[in-house]
């Protein structure tokens, strides 16, 4: 297991901002899906329009409840005989279980192969040049969710980041032992992420998570995931609520960035008023931890960036600055 001290996690924030870092992502949902109607199946149960999607291309988009809720943020990956799933860490049983329940008369076929696989992200603004380096295969080319195959059993994928860019490679714990090891010899130029780092970089970025924005609780109008839902592709589940609350605009509450002086804990009440108005759903300390960055929800009426709101945390509450994401960390180097 990585561990760090303050002075080495500073470094390695700073390379994943200005350089190249890198961390484990095993465990992610994958998913085989073959058949003839994969596609369309997937085009009729998620928010983003999945037709036209040809092979070494894929597409982000989100599983969606009948009420509108979030299950999982996705990426589609799409291949000539079949496409690979990819979602977030311990959502595979869930998201297995919600596509059946679509599948009856459709010619697909579905597999959890989420233990067959690891997976590493390569991310910051040389993320591109450490891949070709490593894989001496050029990536810089590659459009989002784009992806390609490397020796027949490594996929290198196009990744939304939270670091200017970012790779996802993915095979067997085989295919990618090999560039692990190259990547702990050469820790001094790309370090690697503990989870601690990791969650700083993604809060501080302002990037969503299963468990924390992403959950049953909302939708994704209210997570800031409206360009990953189509308003022209026709039904698909979840739609006619997600169209009423963009038509009649009652998204109620916004995802929003908290910076506070003081700790504050996911699960916090955000209050205006003496009334609560949201709820804090992610939060990490700054490098110096003079300051706290959270994410959170906040009712729509009180989410305006540039004024104060305030945090109940241990019975007090904290005034906290509302800002749009991404936060800026004035101790980090």
């Amino acid at each position: 297991m990585l561990t760090v001290d303050k002075q080495d996690r500073a470094r390695r924030v700073a390379s994943c901002r200005s350089s190249a870092s890198w961390i484990i992502r095993d465990g992610s949902t994958v998913i085989q899906i073959s058949g003839a109607d994969r596609i369309d199946l997937l085009h009729r149960l998620t928010t983003n329009d999945m037709r036209a999607l040809e092979p070494g291309r894929g597409r982000q988009t989100v599983l969606l409840t009948e009420k509108a809720r979030m299950i999982d943020v996705v990426t589609l990956l799409q291949d000539k005989q079949e496409a690979l799933l990819l979602g977030s860490q311990g959502t595979a049983a869930d998201v297995l279980s919600w596509i059946r329940k679509y599948v009856i008369m459709d010619d697909v076929r579905l597999r959890d192969v989420t233990q067959q696989h690891a997976m590493i992200e390569i991310m910051g603004p040389r993320a591109a040049e450490v891949v070709e380096s490593l894989l001496g295969t050029a990536v810089n080319d590659l459009a989002m969710s784009q992806w390609r195959t490397v020796d027949d059993a490594l996929l290198v994928v196009r990744m939304p980041s939270a670091s200017e860019l970012s790779y996802w490679l993915v095979g067997t714990v085989q295919s990618l032992q090999a560039i692990r090891e190259q990547l702990v010899l050469h820790d001094d130029q790309i370090p690697e992420l503990d989870a601690e780092i990791d969650e700083y970089v993604r809060v501080l970025a302002g990037m969503g998570r299963v468990g924390h924005e992403w959950t049953l609780a909302y939708n994704p109008l209210e997570a800031g995931l409206l360009h990953l839902t189509s308003f022209t592709k026709g039904c698909y589940i979840g739609q006619e609520v997600v169209a009423r609350l963009d038509s009649y605009n009652k998204v109620k509450q916004r995802i929003m960035g908290l910076i506070a002086p003081s700790v504050v804990t996911p699960g916090d009440v955000i209050v205006a008023d003496g009334s609560a108005v949201g709820v804090v759903t992610s939060a990490v300390a700054g490098l110096d931890a003079s300051q706290w960055f959270a994410l959170g929800y906040v009712r729509g009426e009180f989410a305006h960036p540039g004024t104060s709101i305030g945090i109940e945390h241990s019975g007090t509450v904290v005034t906290a600055d509302l800002v749009l994401p991404p936060m800026i960390d004035p101790s980090c180097p």
